[in-house]
């Protein structure tokens, strides 16, 4: 059948294969095959981002609502991008890991939850469940569950190049770690003391820190400064067809002017940490090769 198929529609067939070369990875080490299916998990959903913002877009110019929520196909893009690398990459082991990095997110999601839960007495409505019941939680990650396994059914349309460096998926898998980490930092010392505006500040100065950080990774790499311009452009992606036109959007309407700081350091953080990103990447890498004066 695959055979007849190929003979009537050899055009398709050409396709299909020069697609899977071109979503070919390269096997890695366990430590560095999960960082990379993080970053493919928060390159696809970067990506996913951007199309639901313009379709949002599309919808609000034609006076409509999409018949479906979109944003949930935001997570099932990231999770299956992320599982289908896993397996593509490392295999079930690297799956497992990858695994065990979503239930470390669930769970660093929880502490902060029970808090808002205990301040809202003990309700906290959400589409169709109360948040602040376990099944109601639950019933929350199943655009994880559903990507997860959506992934892992189409891992078998990547391709595996053998050993060597997946520079791309590794400086953003060691960015969205860099940014759990610092969310987590910001979390427990400052979210709670500052007003909007510092606030505001203080997460860029943690969202620039993450940059700085994959910067960094993609100095060591090589090819590492084009890889982390692609990176600090698909990161970039959501924040133009989403975050931007909103606050234009919010912008035109009658803002307070207490609100302007905030909302202008909201906009600025995240092409400020794509820059850092690209900047950190170039100055690392010439400072490993460029020959230092010592007289």
């Amino acid at each position: 059948m695959r055979e007849g198929l190929a003979r009537e529609f050899p055009e398709a067939v050409r396709a299909a294969a020069w697609t899977r070369g071109r979503l070919g990875v390269w096997s890695e080490p366990p430590a560095w095959a999960t960082i990379s299916a993080i970053g493919a998990g928060l390159l696809g959903s970067a990506l996913a981002q951007a199309a639901v913002g313009l379709t949002g877009e599309a919808f609000l110019a034609l006076q409509s609502s999409p018949p479906l929520p979109l944003f949930p196909l935001v997570t099932i893009a990231g999770s299956a991008a992320a599982a289908a690398v896993a397996l593509g990459v490392g295999g079930p082991v690297v799956l497992g890991l990858y695994l065990a990095y979503v239930a470390l997110g669930v769970a660093l999601r929880i502490p902060g939850l029970l808090t808002f839960c205990e301040r809202a007495g003990g309700v906290f409505p959400g589409p169709g469940n109360d948040l602040c019941t376990v099944m109601g939680f639950l019933a929350t990650l199943w655009p994880q569950f559903v990507g997860i396994g959506l992934g892992i059914a189409l891992a078998r349309a990547i391709a595996t190049r053998g050993s060597g460096i997946n520079a791309t998926l590794r400086i953003a898998g060691g960015y969205a770690l860099a940014q759990l980490v610092m969310a987590q930092v910001w979390a427990s010392t400052v979210a709670r003391t500052e007003n909007a505006v510092s606030s505001g500040v203080t997460v860029a100065a943690f969202a620039v820190a993450a940059a700085v950080a994959a910067g960094v990774i993609a100095a060591q790499l090589p090819r590492g400064i084009r890889s982390a311009a692609v990176v600090a452009g698909i990161s970039l992606l959501p924040w133009l067809t989403l975050q931007l036109p909103n606050a234009l959007r919010t912008a035109a309407a009658a803002l307070s002017p207490e609100h302007v700081g905030p909302m202008l350091v909201g906009i600025a953080i995240q092409p400020m940490a794509a820059a850092f990103l690209v900047l950190t990447a170039a100055v690392a890498a010439r400072g490993r090769f460029v020959p230092r004066d010592t007289a």
